[in-house]
């Protein structure tokens, strides 16, 4: 992970965007080890929050998406091996970028992995894999002209292969509505939770969502894949504009699944249904409005790296 420092994003004020990630970094660490890098001028503030179990790496980061910066991990000959995407803050929408540019590399250095860099933009938000070969992404971002405007559709699919040991890509159409940082980022719309389980939202058809899921939702049984639905949190808006609110958005720890909360009607059977899904781990809810301000969610904050 990694500490907020981004004063601008953050509306309701900095500091309670640092504590809602020291309250999702604390409970994860009582799961698995976890690192945060540290912009040096929040250092001693991070330290007062965080938990003393959590490892903190001084960094200076331009903002704090790890899902989106940190390399990717795969396992080749039985090593683990970090890839190192390249960058460029989601189509440039936000600046300076170049030391998140780094921070692949920055935690490559600090876990001494084998690595790979590959010459193609991607954040980890935008894939889903199921860890047998099956690959979940949305059209609306990997092919948005700000990310790979030289690559067609079916190089991108090749990149992916070979760099990530996929054969076969999901394409959904889009995100979810108002997620107009990311370009529609796969983990606000659709993840599996198992090889061939895949976890999506419902609405009603006055959402925004309704065609999004529909169309969505076809494309998911066309693959063979059992499709479980979560209704959606209610709407929320910014002026016009709807905010991008998912119950998707979580992240898996290995003995935990840590999910939003919003303050709406449906968290509760939200996290109903994902304890269902994952019988052998703890879930805990924590309250995700605060994260939601920067633009992303639980899952956007967190990059998991697997033990050999």
């Amino acid at each position: 992970m990694a500490f907020p420092c981004r004063q601008e994003i953050w509306s309701n004020g900095l500091e309670k965007a640092q504590l809602a990630f020291s309250e999702v970094a604390n409970v994860i660490s009582e799961s698995e080890p976890l690192s945060m890098l540290v912009h040096p001028k929040h250092f001693g503030f991070a330290k007062k929050k965080l938990s003393s179990q959590i490892s903190l790496i001084e960094f200076a980061c331009d903002d704090s998406w790890t899902r989106d910066t940190a390399p990717i991990w795969i396992f080749e000959n039985d090593k683990r091996v970090a890839l190192d995407f390249q960058f460029n803050a989601w189509g440039e929408k936000f600046s300076p970028y170049e030391n998140d540019q780094k921070i692949a590399r920055q935690i490559i250095e600090n876990t001494n992995d084998d690595y790979q860099s590959i010459p193609m933009i991607l954040e980890g938000g935008a894939v889903h894999s199921n860890g047998a070969g099956k690959l979940l992404t949305t059209k609306e971002c990997l092919l948005n002209p700000n990310r790979n405007p030289q690559l067609s559709q079916l190089e991108i699919e090749a990149k992916l292969k070979d760099s990530l040991g996929v054969d076969e890509i999901i394409w959904l159409s889009k995100g979810v509505a108002g997620d107009v940082d990311t370009d529609g980022h796969i983990d606000n719309i659709a993840c599996f939770v198992s090889e061939n389980i895949i976890l999506s939202q419902k609405c009603s058809e006055k959402s925004e969502n309704f065609a999004i899921y529909n169309e969505n939702r076809d494309i998911i049984r066309d693959h063979g894949i059992e499709l479980v639905e979560i209704e959606e949190p209610e709407a929320r808006y910014t002026g016009e504009l709807r905010e991008p609110l998912s119950y998707i958005n979580f992240y898996i720890a290995n003995d935990l699944v840590v999910v939003p909360k919003f303050g709406c009607k449906q968290d509760a059977q939200a996290k109903a249904t994902i304890a269902e899904l994952f019988p052998s781990r703890k879930v805990v809810d924590v309250e995700a409005n605060e994260i939601l301000v920067g633009g992303g969610g639980i899952h956007c904050i967190t990059m998991q790296q697997p033990e050999v």
